[in-house]
């Protein structure tokens, strides 16, 4: 009699302890799934940069297309961790697609060079000057700096159709992505100073 009692006194208590341990890792799981998860955004271009006014416009360069690699099309920021790896982040996201901020920030930096960028689908002239963007990568890397490289194609009716690869470099200043994302901006202002020489 004492046997079983004991017996089954050991068998309720592995219950109760499997039970309870149970209850406290759901409990764990609950509390880790409803934490709500941290969004940041981020913009490629800078709100403080001054359109180009009508009157200080020398040239007019048609941006007709951007062609990204695939890694780009993703919201989440990408960091290169090593020579072969990548990290997409899926808690510090752009704020609008790739293509369109880096329009911008190209349009801005032509700016100051008195040289207006318009797309292709707001300006259909013939006699303009034409350029598509093929970037092969444009990436903050493990070795502290931004990377930024592809080729354009520019044609006029005038001087016909030239095709330039480019592999501009700026270093991040500091840690996180806002130095990364200025010195993004750093290697368009390189591609914009490369461009206004070039037509």
């Amino acid at each position: 009699m004492t046997m079983q009692f004991v017996t089954r006194l050991a068998y309720l208590k592995n219950k109760t302890l499997r039970f309870s341990t149970l209850s406290v890792l759901f409990l764990l799981m609950q509390s880790c799934s409803s934490a709500p998860s941290s969004l940041n955004y981020y913009l490629l271009h800078s709100t403080d940069s001054v359109p180009l006014t009508q009157n200080s416009v020398q040239r007019t360069l048609v941006l007709d297309k951007i062609t990204l690699p695939e890694y780009l099309k993703h919201k989440g920021l990408v960091y290169q961790t090593s020579d072969t790896s990548l990290h997409i982040s899926t808690a510090h996201l752009w704020a609008e697609p790739m293509d369109e901020g880096l329009s911008k920030v190209l349009s801005s930096a032509l700016a100051d060079k008195q040289i207006l960028l318009q797309r292709g689908d707001q300006l259909s002239d013939e006699e303009a000057t034409h350029i598509t963007l093929h970037i092969d990568d444009f990436i903050s890397t493990y070795k502290g700096d931004v990377v930024f490289s592809g080729q354009y194609t520019v044609s006029s009716v005038q001087k016909g159709t030239s095709i330039h690869s480019f592999k501009f470099k700026a270093p991040i200043e500091n840690d996180g992505f806002s130095s990364s994302i200025q010195a993004m901006r750093n290697t368009i202002a390189q591609l914009a100073q490369h461009l206004s020489q070039t037509f």
